[in-house]
């Protein structure tokens, strides 16, 4: 029977159904990791969800000798801790402006601005190709997993990994650093 450091060779070597173990065997554990340390779970599913992209990205850098398991725990919980430190940041600044009503604070974000995000995020996920448009909001928005995307959409799970890879490769070009915190916002407030 082969153990867990043989499946990663496998998949190492490009096997799609060694990766596929990994996310069957451990998704579960994980998302409740994520959901126990950011209490949100849309945010726990994204935050596993690019924890196994990553994992399968660099496989081929990546020389795991003790636990797979243990790999993607670390991963997820430093995915976990980034949210919570955007997520930290977000509330000190709006505590920080919560009383401002100087409309000239050159960082500040006021309805206006907000709304003109709001607008962009709209047309960037409008601007996407039809299918991964769909598989970006179901996976990324509605935060379905990637096999009941598939599923849904009747498309392999490798075509939703390389589309929302592709939808959050066209994000991160599209906006700003400090834009991402309000955006991850609004995706996750939103309808779309």
């Amino acid at each position: 029977m082969e153990n867990e450091l043989d499946i990663y060779r496998r998949m190492q070597a490009g096997d799609e159904k060694a990766l596929a173990w990994f996310f069957h065997e451990y998704m579960d554990t994980l998302y409740w990791r994520a959901f126990g340390m950011v209490r949100d779970k849309a945010a726990a599913e994204d935050i596993v969800q690019e924890v196994f992209i990553r994992f399968w990205e660099m496989r081929e850098q990546t020389e795991i000798t003790d636990s797979v398991a243990g790999y993607l725990a670390r991963a997820v919980d430093n995915r976990s801790r980034n949210y919570l430190e955007a997520m930290e940041v977000r509330r000190r600044y709006e505590e920080e402006h919560a009383g401002d009503d100087e409309a000239d604070e050159p960082y500040e974000e006021d309805d206006e601005e907000r709304e003109a995000l709001r607008q962009r995020v709209r047309q960037f996920i409008n601007s996407l190709p039809e299918k991964c448009r769909e598989i970006f909001v179901l996976a990324c928005i509605e935060g379905l997993k990637y096999k009941e995307v598939a599923e849904r959409l009747d498309v392999s799970v490798n075509t939703v990994k390389t589309q929302v890879k592709a939808a959050y490769t066209k994000l991160r070009a599209e906006f700003k650093d400090k834009e991402l915190p309000t955006l991850f916002l609004i995706l996750l407030t939103e309808t779309f």
